[in-house]
Parts: C-alpha cells; structure tokens; sequence
C-alpha cells in the first residue's frame, strides 16, 4: 500500500498545484498554453530519445504492451458506443461521449506514475536487472498506441458530427498524425538504439535536463486546465463514460494481459496505462470539431477525480 500511496499522490498532488494556480491567477490561458507546447513538442519527445535511444535491445515485450492497450481500447470505445446507443444520446454528443471512454492520459500522467512504481517495487517482485527492460517496452507501446487514440478519436467525432466531417480534412489528419512529435521521437529513439549510435554526451545531457521538466509542467497544465472547463448539465453520461474508461478499460486490460502472458510487473503496467483518466486533449479535439466540448470536459474531470479511486484500487488488488 506504500507503494500506492508513494506513486499516487505525487502525479494528483502536481495537477491541485496546477488547479490552484490557476485559480490564483498565477497561471492563464496563454501561459497553460505554453506549458502544455513545451511539454508535447520539447520536453517528452526529448525524454522518449534520451530513454530509448540509450536502452538495451527489446524482447518484443513492447508489442505484447501495445497489443493489449489497443485491445483494452477497443473494448471500452465498443462499450462508449454500446451506452451512447441504448441511452439514445443526442447524436452530436455520441463521438465525445464514445472518445471520452476511449482516450487516456498516457504520456504525461502515465509514464511518470508507472516509473514511481517501477522505481519502489521491491527486488523480491521485481529484480533490479528486469526494471529497464519493461520501462523501455512501456515507453515503445506509447506511439502505436498514442497514433490509435489520434486516429480514431478523429473517426468517431467525425462520424457523429457532420458539420465536422465536412470541414474536417483527412490529408491533414494523417499527416498531422504520422509527425507526432511523440512517435517522431520514439522512432528516432530507436534507430540509435538498433544501430548502436551513441547519443553525443552534450546532447544527451540536453535531452536529460529539458526531459525532466516534461513531466511537472504537462501536470500542472492539466491541472490548470481542469480548473476551467465547463460543465455539462447532464451528469450520467460523463460518469458512465469515466467508469469505462478508468473501470472497465483496465479490466478489460487485466483480462487480456493474462490470456497473452503478462503477469506480475508486466501486467500492472497494461493495467495502470489502461486505467489513465480521459486527456485534457480529448476535449480540445471535441471543441476543434464542433462536437459536444462541454460533455467532453465534464468526462474529463469526471474521470480524472474517479482514477484516483480506480487507481488506488487497482494498483493495491495487483500487489
């Protein structure tokens, strides 16, 4: 339970600073803003080179990590939809309600509390040699799994918004989603790390120290995000969309991580990723396309306060 507590409150305890500074006014729209570009397009991309471009060689535990996120994924988008049908949900709401149950906080909220518990788990689970190796295949797992999310974020709330669809390009999508900084970075991670290039030590060390800040300010972005958001006035369908994505996604993860093998770290790793509440992202997409932006911020902050419960929960059930 230490363990728990010890990974947990650090992640939570950052996005109530970013809260409270925008409540503040310490932090605004602009400087959020810059928080949140410097995080995406500097500081992780420059922490997933400086990780894999110095990792050792893989055993294809990266794949089995991708396959059952994707897996995981598609069986809470089947149960987002499944709801947003039998409920009969407006039809302009379905593609927020369907990507809030879909969509997880992977990359700022998941990589870090995943390296807490990595870092804390003691060498009788999991031996100190074992270590590197799963945070590297959980770092690899991050770009099909992140392209997954963009793309099909974007079908569904086309799909259920014309008005979207047609002022939406598709070239542009794709493009945009094949020069994600993140997939960029892990690509280039990885081709130093077959080729065995050695990373030059200065640029290595500017990688190390811009990394570092990835973290801390994407969270206090969230943070400061979630404090203005604005609320639906419908709460059931914001709150059965976060109990499939932060309750039956990871489940359904569990499941499937045990049916290809996956036990003991391996598998609390699928399990705390797919367990990630719905990203801030989900409902900047939701507003960008015309969609239902206010029930996509309600699910996001719905499903951020519930994954402190579910994460809780989950990581002490898997200990």
């Amino acid at each position: 339970m230490q363990i728990v507590i010890n990974s947990l409150v650090p992640i939570f305890a950052v996005i109530g600073v970013g809260v409270l500074l925008r409540l503040r006014d310490f932090l605004n729209a602009a400087s959020t803003q810059g928080f949140n570009r410097f995080a995406y397009f500097f500081g992780l991309p420059l922490f997933l080179f400086h990780k894999l471009g110095n990792a050792a060689a893989g055993d294809g535990l990266a794949n089995r990590f991708a396959a059952t996120l994707i897996l995981s994924t598609v069986v809470a988008m089947s149960c987002g939809w499944l709801f947003a049908t039998l409920r009969k949900v407006p039809f302009a709401s379905r593609g927020a309600l369907i990507q809030a149950s879909m969509r997880g906080n992977l990359a700022f909220m998941g990589v870090p509390l995943i390296m807490f518990v990595l870092a804390d788990m003691p060498t009788g689970i999991l031996s100190p040699e074992r270590k590197p190796a799963i945070e590297t295949a959980m770092l690899l797992s991050l770009a099909p799994v992140i392209i997954f999310y963009n793309f099909f974020s974007v079908v569904v709330l086309a799909i259920y918004n014309k008005d979207a669809e047609s002022n939406f390009s598709w070239w542009s999508t794709l493009i945009n989603v094949l020069t994600n900084p993140i997939l960029l970075a892990c690509l280039a991670g990885m081709l130093f790390q077959k080729m065995s290039w050695p990373i030059p030590t200065s640029i290595d060390r500017t990688c190390q120290v811009v990394g570092a800040a990835a973290f801390p300010m994407a969270l206090v972005g969230i943070g400061s995000q979630l404090a203005t958001v604005r609320f639906s006035e419908r709460w059931i369908e914001p709150l059965v969309s976060s109990l499939i994505k932060c309750l039956l996604c990871p489940i359904a993860g569990w499941i499937l991580a045990s049916l290809i093998g996956l036990e003991g770290a391996e598998r609390l790793v699928v399990v705390i990723l797919s367990a990630m509440p719905t990203a801030v992202s989900s409902y900047v997409l939701a507003d960008q396309m015309n969609a239902d932006a206010d029930l996509a911020a309600s699910s996001v902050v719905f499903a951020t306060v519930l994954s402190t419960v579910t994460l809780a929960i989950l990581m002490a059930s898997l200990f």
